[in-house]
């Protein structure tokens, strides 16, 4: 009875440091230009510099950037630059697709396991989630099996506590979705 009672509660801390634990402060992405610079004696001649911040057309700009009005090399939609990758060269997860794969199947961690970025936290997490459900489900057809009382109201007393656990789990992480604090295993913010 007394490992039972551990292993719910390092569940429940296990489950807490992944709602808490792992959550960081959703960065703003900051608009990063690329401009063009002259390098040559030759008056149209424009080389990358990646410290200047004008473009004169889109080929000026890289990949997933378009040169916008104020001749500032601007990303496209659902690309950004992160941290210290090429410009507008990360992509970012879906907010809609990991709120409806949380929906449909984000007891078995499906949503963990799409943001993770091969984050190992985050892989963890939807293995923790998919232990849950399995373990919600387990318990009672084992306890069937036992002619004990005490052995069947544990196995349905712990059946139900893991239940709880991943239903509050899985409702958390919608509305961490939808409050857009829940970003991607590299820490990104979904679009």
């Amino acid at each position: 009875m007394q490992l039972q009672i551990m292993s719910i509660i390092i569940l429940q801390l296990l489950l807490l440091y992944s709602i808490f634990g792992h959550v960081k402060t959703t960065p703003i992405p900051q608009k990063v230009i690329l401009s063009m610079e002259n390098t040559s004696s030759e008056t149209n001649v424009l080389k990358p510099k990646l410290d200047l911040r004008k473009c004169f057309k889109d080929s000026d700009c890289e990949q997933h950037s378009w040169c916008n009005k104020a001749y500032e090399c601007e990303c496209e939609k659902g690309w950004i630059t992160w941290h210290n990758s090429r410009h507008c060269s990360y992509k970012q997860s879906s907010k809609i697709l990991a709120l409806i794969l949380s929906f449909v199947m984000g007891f078995i961690g499906a949503d963990w396991f799409i943001l993770s970025r091969k984050d190992s936290l985050y892989i963890l997490c939807g293995i923790l989630k998919i232990l849950l459900s399995a373990g919600c489900c387990i318990w009672n057809p084992l306890a069937a099996r036992s002619k004990s009382r005490t052995a069947t109201t544990a196995a349905s007393c712990l059946s139900v506590t893991l239940t709880l656990i991943s239903f509050v789990w899985w409702f958390v992480d919608w509305i961490r979705i939808l409050l857009n604090s829940f970003p991607d295993g590299n820490g990104a913010p979904l679009i």
